[in-house]
């Protein structure tokens, strides 16, 4: 196979090549990983998708309160943002033929609940949705949901994959009484209303064909080739010989490896976001005043430079700046070692301690394992770095480094639940779920909507207080064309590339 300007080839880790079609049957016990998003929204199509802005630097970002009509074209509120009125897009037909109807939509959401994967924490945990009764279809093209309280940003939580919108017509040719919602056919198949469909898959190879009946015309992209590359520098070499011609997902020196060179073209994203977490469960870090100390002795500017290459931004909110109501005036922890030290000689270890920081195997997280080493020596912190590459299940550590923090949806409530009332099984069970964050998220989901800015406001001044982690980074990553590619897959209509800027993750290539 050879790219052309039509045809993209894209190398990425070997793993996301023999995968499943069903992103929330994972619990079931599947083989195979599910498909990533970046994959899946190549033959399945979301309701809505945010609009993709880009900031003076020319870096892409998402505006997710400001959602694009996809196979939704409108969404309208009543009772106080507690009921949401969708309507779909008329005319739009699967790879099969059919029609997509209201009744689609209806079976996708049922299926969520009825499978109980993390589809079932989004919709109801944070969405409010609180059973798959409260989805109902009006007409052939109309679906109305009802929430446990009010919900102004409802609407975003129709961008989600694992509420894929199955073509359920043809699902239900493959269900049976044992299997009611074809999850082993459709864990093989695929069966979506999106711009592409599966045309080969094998352990070497997946390959997707333009569809010429899309809702929104041909693509300009006719294939799209993923094949597998066992390491990341195995994939930047397939583009440098000309075999492949488009990379997604990389580190700032591997942008770097790229830039100024006149057959690529580098496209710069931000929505990622890093964090120092803490386990102030056990101590030394059940004190607050060791927490707060180490956010005050990090050098922060040092690890913009020599971390990220320039390639971020600081992170001053557990709200990400790109998520509305996102405030930064309740951060404080600027570089001051005098007034870390204050604070750890209040604590119960005013002498300092030793403990240990888990980071990632990668480049990026041993640069700031180095820099956290140093930096908290001052204090009498004696910091062990160490590899988390073979934790048990919900072990908890001292400290560890979360590299990156992509949401799949940037707004506040998956936001601070995401980070702070995760589903159980997240980050490997490393995350703390804590009633004290529970109860507030719950409080909020249930307040009228004028009371929830200010209820937003205030959590972001209460996590930062409390410091369960340090905030270190909003993390840029980036895309690699070799040129010529078509434009088309650089727009608004690709959602192969474009949800890697909602859902930022710098693995595609896999890990170092």
């Amino acid at each position: 196979m050879s790219p052309s300007s039509t045809h993209l080839v894209w190398p990425v880790d070997r793993h996301q090549i023999d995968v499943t079609w069903d992103p929330d049957v994972a619990h079931v016990g599947r083989e195979h990983r599910p498909a990533p998003y970046h994959t899946i929204h190549l033959p399945y199509e979301p309701l809505t998708t945010p609009r993709i802005a880009e900031d003076s630097d020319g870096v892409r970002y998402p505006v997710s309160e400001d959602l694009q009509p996809r196979l939704a074209v409108a969404w309208e509120p009543s009772d106080g943002y507690r009921c949401w009125t969708v309507r779909l897009r008329e005319g739009v037909r699967s790879q099969f033929g059919n029609e997509l109807t209201a009744e689609d939509v209806v079976w996708a959401w049922q299926r969520v609940y009825a499978l109980r994967g993390v589809g079932l924490w989004r919709s109801r945990r944070m969405a409010g949705v609180q059973s798959a009764d409260d989805v109902e279809a009006l007409d052939r093209f109309t679906v109305r949901f009802r929430l446990i309280g009010p919900n102004p940003e409802f609407p975003q939580y129709l961008i989600f994959a694992t509420n894929n919108v199955v073509d359920s017509t043809e699902a239900r040719r493959h269900a049976d009484p044992n299997d009611p919602w074809a999850t082993e056919w459709l864990a093989h198949h695929v069966a979506g209303f999106g711009a592409f469909a599966l045309e080969r898959q094998s352990a070497d190879v997946l390959e997707f064909r333009a569809r010429d009946d899309y809702w929104a015309g041909k693509p300009g992209i006719e294939r799209v080739t993923q094949v597998p590359a066992a390491t990341r520098d195995e994939g930047m070499r397939l583009v440098e010989r000309g075999e492949a011609n488009f990379l997604l997902g990389l580190y700032p020196e591997e942008l770097a490896r790229f830039a100024g060179r006149p057959d690529y073209r580098i496209i710069r994203v931000r929505a990622n976001h890093s964090t120092l977490e803490f386990n102030w469960l056990e101590p030394p870090f059940d004190d607050q005043r060791v927490r707060q100390a180490i956010c005050y002795a990090l050098p922060y500017q040092r690890i913009l430079e020599q971390v990220y290459h320039g390639y971020g931004r600081l992170s001053k909110s557990p709200i990400p700046s790109v998520s509305k109501y996102s405030t930064d005036e309740f951060w404080h922890y600027a570089t001051d070692l005098a007034e870390a030290k204050r604070l750890l000689g209040e604590s119960g270890y005013p002498a300092g301690f030793e403990t240990q920081l888990y980071i990632q195997p990668s480049c990026e997280s041993l640069r700031f394992g180095e820099i956290v080493r140093e930096a908290l020596k001052p204090l009498g912190i004696v910091v062990e770095v160490r590899l988390q590459t073979s934790l048990p299940f919900g072990t908890k550590v001292p400290m560890w480094f979360k590299e990156e923090c992509g949401h799949a949806l940037y707004e506040p409530m998956y936001d601070l639940g995401h980070d702070y009332d995760p589903p159980l099984g997240m980050w490997g069970g490393k995350n703390i779920r804590d009633k004290r964050w529970t109860d507030r998220l719950r409080a909020i989901r249930q307040a009228e909507a004028a009371e929830q800015p200010e209820m937003y406001r205030q959590i972001q001044r209460e996590i930062l207080e409390f410091a369960p982690c340090a905030h270190i980074a909003e993390v840029e990553t980036g895309w690699v064309i070799r040129e010529p590619v078509d434009a088309w897959a650089l727009g608004p209509l690709f959602l192969g590339a474009q949800t890697t800027v909602w859902s930022a993750h710098r693995q595609i290539l896999g890990w170092w």
